[in-house]
């Protein structure tokens, strides 16, 4: 059993073939290795020094033993990340299991008044009341009201989003030229490298003066902020579609233009049929961005823990669960750093969820594609 459990990681590690002095030259970096982590964790001072001495023993195998030490530093890479996201994962839920303990489902509960405690689907919640729902200072963590405006931001930027990068997808794979793709597709995805800030501070200044203006409203609403999370979401929703579409078989759509069938013809009963788990796997990556935007919707709509009311007013303006972290945890009580925790929990199980979900959908379509389905 330890023969074979030996011959296992030897070959995981070196391959099949490798000498005894790739194993000599794997071992050292590895030892280097841990011994960094293991400084690093119980004398910071001396791990940069470790560390040193990893890179170059690390170098001075990869010029003999290339392709063992890549499989070690790869190996070593997804350790380490999925480490990551456990520590994180841990941390996230640990931290936030007192408020759990304390609050339990008062965290998703009206506020107690007369003695009656209030599901959010009565009647006085779909017409709002004045109560307070948060209020660190006399106790009251209700996160409904969050809730609820991270629903409607997200609603917005899935209108926008959704309809505008499917069509966006459809022109850069199915009618931009070759040329014009090359131009359009790297565009689209610069927008994914702006800062979040800049896009909320463009939305403050511009959208809000145009609402300001036209609609006689007073200025950041839910709309902006939905607007602009929407245009944020773009380019996922852009190139995740287009890459979706751009994986049909050519010989569909040849088939579908040999039978008579026009260029829109083929894209709406070809092209988007056989590409749509992948275009709803976008929209769902999409919608998770829009779920975890933060500073974009702070920068818009930093304040209010009220209902907006009436409760579907796309004019009023709310924080939402993202916002409300980013704005709370700064002057935040340990108290109400548990609470802001739990708002990290449903966020983290939220998009998380999302994620597993547009991976599930792209097997889909690429199963389907392939004819395993």
């Amino acid at each position: 059993m330890i023969a074979e459990v030996r011959s296992s990681a030897r070959k995981t590690l070196l391959g099949g073939d490798a000498s005894e002095g790739a194993l000599l030259a794997v071992g050292a970096s590895a030892v280097t290795l841990a011994a960094t982590i293991a400084a690093f964790l119980l004398q910071p001072g001396i791990a940069l020094p470790i560390l040193g001495a990893f890179v170059f023993v690390t170098a001075l195998g990869w010029v003999t033993f290339q392709a063992e030490i890549a499989r070690l530093l790869t190996l070593v890479a997804t350790v380490l990340t999925v480490l990551t996201v456990g520590f994180i994962t841990y941390y996230l839920f640990a931290s936030a299991y007192p408020a759990f303990v304390e609050h339990g489902l008062g965290l998703l509960l009206i506020p107690i008044q007369d003695g009656e405690v209030r599901w959010f689907f009565w009647l006085e919640t779909v017409l709002p009341s004045n109560e307070t729902y948060w209020n660190p200072l006399s106790g009251a963590y209700s996160l409904i009201p969050m809730i609820w405006g991270t629903v409607i931001v997200t609603l917005i930027a899935g209108a926008i989003a959704g309809p505008l990068g499917v069509f966006g997808a459809l022109f850069i794979a199915e009618v931009a030229s070759d040329g014009l793709r090359e131009i359009i597709k790297p565009g689209v995805e610069v927008l994914a490298g702006i800062p979040s800030i800049v896009y909320g501070f463009i939305g403050f200044q511009v959208l809000n003066s145009f609402i300001q203006t036209n609609f006689l409203d007073d200025g950041a609403s839910f709309l902006i902020a939905g607007v602009v999370v929407g245009i944020m979401a773009l380019p996922t929703v852009v190139s995740v579609g287009e890459d979706a579409l751009s994986s049909v078989p050519g010989a569909m759509s040849d088939g579908s233009v040999a039978m008579g069938a026009t260029e829109w013809q083929t894209m709406k009963s070809i092209s988007i049929p056989a590409a749509f788990s992948g275009i709803s796997a976008g929209i769902i990556l999409g919608l998770g961005r829009a779920i975890g935007e933060t500073m974009a919707v702070a920068a818009i709509m930093a304040a209010g823990t009220q209902f907006a009311n009436p409760l579907f007013d796309i004019f009023d303006a709310n924080v939402t669960l993202t916002s409300l972290i980013a704005t709370q945890y700064g002057s935040a009580s340990e108290s109400t750093i548990d609470v802001l925790f739990v708002a990290g929990v449903m966020l983290f199980v939220i998009v998380a969820g999302m994620s597993i979900v547009s991976q599930y959908i792209e097997q889909q379509m690429e199963a389907k594609l392939k004819g395993q389905q």
